[in-house]
């Protein structure tokens, strides 16, 4: 029964979009506090959170990336599964937001930072990890309002999954931490870029989407999916044209160049199509 619960959820991206939108509703309305200085940083986070919020997170640095973990006893909402559109808890909602609200004051605030963050939240009743990686660098475009918040959110690679040793973890000891590196996160961003795309209101009942995911090997970016048409839509779609479109996006606007190549498979039929980097950056940067 746990099982199918979950599953429904973790097969469909689009959900953790909707709710990732719906946390950070308010981001660019948080207060800005006096600078800190890069050594307090994860003390200061998880002195905000206690302090105004009473959430007891706990907060880890590494060479790249700012860790938090949150425990929760409840993720779901009472009538998940009985009501159509009730997904998430309502207080899970603002607890994650007012953790990426005290996330983001301390980070735009402090004199040096690391590049990236991540938040994992764990129901430690039934299992499970909700985690939301971001690139430093796009919370402060966002809040300068160099870039919109609906582009924003998009840029968050955000995981959800069944994970039997976040029972009973208050501390977050079974998160393995790391330094995330931009190759690796751009490949998951744009893997999840492309599953969502596919279940974007105007597709999503042209396309099932069983699976999308990104990686970087000796600087070639590689894109494996089965994404499965179910009807005709109106208008011919063309999947391949939709995925370079959407890499090409991401590439540019990250101004990345230190790859050499893109490689999409679709496991289904075992195609596989080359792309050199010239026919990724040269492309109009449009979606």
């Amino acid at each position: 029964m746990r099982s199918r619960l979950y599953l429904r959820i973790l097969a469909r991206p689009a959900l953790l979009f909707s709710l990732v939108s719906i946390i950070l509703a308010s981001g660019c309305n948080a207060r800005i506090e006096p600078t800190y200085k890069e050594n307090d940083i994860p003390s200061i986070i998880k002195k905000i959170c206690l302090d105004e919020y009473k959430l007891d997170v706990t907060t880890k640095r590494t060479d790249s990336t700012i860790w938090i973990y949150a425990p929760m006893t409840k993720m779901l909402h009472k009538d998940y599964g009985k009501k159509e559109g009730q997904i998430f808890d309502e207080e899970l909602v603002e607890k994650l937001r007012n953790i990426l609200i005290t996330v983001g004051r301390v980070l735009i605030s402090s004199d040096n930072t690391p590049d990236f963050y991540c938040l994992t939240a764990s129901d430690i009743n039934l299992g499970i990890d909700y985690t939301l990686m971001g690139y430093v660098l796009d919370m402060k475009k966002s809040y300068a309002e160099f870039i919109p918040w609906p582009e924003a959110n998009r840029r968050y690679v955000i995981k959800f999954q069944l994970a039997a040793d976040a029972i009973g973890d208050k501390t977050g000891s079974h998160v393995k931490t790391y330094g995330i590196k931009l190759p690796d996160f751009l490949a998951n961003q744009i893997a999840q870029r492309i599953a969502a795309s596919f279940q974007e209101e105007e597709l999503k009942n042209y396309f099932q989407v069983d699976k999308c995911e990104g990686r970087i090997e000796k600087n070639i970016f590689y894109f494996d999916y089965i994404i499965k048409q179910t009807a005709k839509p109106k208008e011919d779609i063309d999947i391949t044209k939709r995925m370079l479109d959407i890499i090409s996006y991401c590439i540019q606007s990250y101004e990345f160049n230190d790859f050499s190549g893109v490689v999409l498979t679709d496991l289904l039929t075992q195609n596989k199509l080359d792309f050199n980097k010239g026919a990724i950056v040269d492309r109009p940067k449009e979606l």
